[in-house]
């Protein structure tokens, strides 16, 4: 026989060898069928996920828990669902022209015992005192027996002083010291409503990440005065807030980590 019939022939033997191999590959795959079913209950888990792990291919299973994939003999799947633990199933052999159903297990989840408070930290109980508004259900009665004692001039802002009775009386009458604290506190709530829709932990959590605790420590770092914040505008209000929010950043990193 010529040496390049010999060459062909062996070259064509080794390709039907290969082909007959990938053949016998081929063969082996088979469209497997199956229902993933609970095992405390017997109802269908719906959109179970199924990998094949060794062939890295996967799907999902329609609501009644049935789904087909591609095997092989031995090949693993992974079985999952969100509240069952997953499972790992081998197919053994070639199981053809048949349903099989594949049991999880319910997983029940634990979950850890909170702390909830509506009050929460010193500082947010502070921060809610402060900020409470309050209905207007007009002026308290006890209020009304000490207002009928006093003069009209002493609602403005400095008592008129018409004689040295009208002076003692300012001076040191309990009364008087009431409706200027009063008057006093009136005011200054109506210097925080002015000044809380502009300076507030929503805008300092927007502006710097800080929230909660630390935003209300942040805040106390600042120390800005109601007259200063309602003096400029917000875009100078905010810079100072990130200029002082770089200066917070630092003490508090030198604090933490001493030289």
């Amino acid at each position: 026989m010529p040496e390049t019939l010999k060459r062909y022939s062996l070259f064509l033997l080794i390709n039907l060898s290969i082909l007959s191999l990938f053949a016998q590959e081929s063969d082996s795959l088979y469209y497997f069928s199956g229902q993933v079913i609970s095992i405390e209950g017997e109802y269908p888990v719906a959109l179970a996920h199924i990998i094949n792990i060794d062939q890295r291919w996967g799907v999902v299973a329609d609501t009644l828990g049935y789904f087909e994939i591609w095997v092989k003999p031995g090949n693993i799947l992974n079985i999952s669902a969100i509240g069952f633990d997953y499972l790992e199933y081998g197919v053994n052999g070639i199981i053809k022209d048949s349903l099989v159903q594949i049991h999880l297990q319910n997983r029940y989840y634990e979950i850890p015992e909170v702390a909830i408070s509506y009050l929460g930290t010193y500082k947010d109980f502070e921060y809610k005192v402060i900020n409470l508004e309050l209905p207007d259900i007009g002026i308290n009665p006890e209020l009304k027996k000490i207002f009928k004692h006093v003069e009209v001039s002493f609602f403005v802002v400095e008592p008129t002083i018409t004689g040295p009775a009208s002076l003692i009386y300012v001076l040191f009458s309990k009364e008087a010291k009431a409706i200027k604290k009063y008057i006093k506190l009136t005011k200054e709530d109506k210097v925080k409503e002015k000044v809380y829709p502009r300076y507030n932990e929503h805008i300092i959590r927007n502006l710097t990440g800080l929230s909660g605790k630390e935003a209300y420590e942040f805040m106390e770092f600042c120390d800005f005065q109601d007259k200063y914040i309602l003096s400029i505008d917000d875009y100078n209000l905010y810079s100072e807030i990130l200029l002082q929010f770089e200066a917070f950043k630092k003490d508090k990193d030198d604090s933490e980590n001493p030289k």
